[in-house]
């Protein structure tokens, strides 16, 4: 190979162009796979690409919800609420067509409703049973099926870490040590010959420690949703772990406006005490990860 050719391979190799990868400054896209968990009353799309456009940083959020009354920069799918279960949720083909077609860099699950996931001798409420409980490996099988599609999209796998009801606190622990045994898993399987890491995001934790600083008509909205400061947090934590970048150093501090207020409506904002609380909490998990 001539000089000259030889240059023009190492060239492109080094400008990201042909296989070496994408090219510089593209966007990453994030599938926000979920019903209110991340939808509800503004949900937390605005919170993480505020922190991302704060930070330079181009990251789009795409939820598979039809688009509300004010979008606020959020792209909806129309696909609407998914299933209230893993099992059900990877059985319906319409979401396995919206993760392939969607050319994401990350899409972002959860495991659904709580009942579905403890085990059946668990004593609960009638008014909060959450689902019926199913066997681990079912949930799994699910996840695993879900992961397998994403990972054949090219996109990463995110597990986010339902915060749940503040009712149900005796369960957040066990939860938690669900959602760390399906990561485990999840990065057990081999697809296309090799395995594949799994992100979990520690929300649950990070609304666990709200709850000693706040009061709880502060943190939520109702028994089930977060206020506006809670998704303020979790729109940060997901900056953060998807991102790597540290939230100490981004002044972000706009909160997430409802979908039924327009932008024209004057933003509020979270006081700079309580930003640099959020903010050490979740960068706190995130180098101890």
């Amino acid at each position: 190979m001539n000089t000259w050719i030889r240059c023009f391979v190492v060239g492109i190799l080094h400008s990201g162009l042909g296989l070496a990868g994408p090219a510089e400054g593209a966007s990453n896209r994030v599938l926000f796979l979920g019903n209110s968990v991340f939808y509800y009353d503004g949900g937390v799309f605005q919170t993480f690409e505020g922190f991302c456009a704060a930070d330079g940083l181009d990251y789009q959020a795409f939820s598979q919800w039809r688009q509300p009354e004010n979008a606020h920069g959020i792209e909806f799918l129309e696909l609407g609420r998914i299933p209230l279960n893993l099992p059900e949720v990877a059985a319906k083909e319409a979401i396995h067509s919206l993760i392939r077609s969607g050319d994401f860099d990350y899409v972002i699950l959860e495991a659904r409703r709580p009942g579905y996931l403890v085990p059946d001798w668990v004593e609960r409420d009638a008014e909060l049973d959450r689902g019926d409980s199913l066997p681990y490996e079912e949930n799994l099988e699910a996840l695993e099926k879900l992961h397998r599609t994403i990972v054949g999209s090219g996109a990463e796998t995110v597990l986010y870490m339902h915060p749940g009801f503040h009712e149900l606190r005796d369960w957040k622990l066990p939860l938690a040590q669900l959602y760390g045994r399906m990561q485990r898993d999840l990065e057990s399987m081999e697809i296309g010959g090799k395995r594949h890491d799994v992100m979990l995001v520690p929300a649950s934790f990070l609304w666990l420690d709200a709850l000693n600083r706040f009061d709880l008509e502060t943190w939520y909205a109702n028994p089930g949703h977060g206020a506006a400061l809670a998704r303020y947090a979790s729109g940060c934590m997901l900056y953060a772990y998807l991102t790597g970048k540290d939230p100490r150093r981004n002044g972000f501090r706009e909160l997430p406006r409802a979908w039924d207020v327009s932008v024209d409506v004057r933003a509020e904002y979270v006081s700079e005490q309580d930003a640099e609380w959020i903010k050490n909490q979740i960068w706190f998990y995130y180098s101890t990860r």
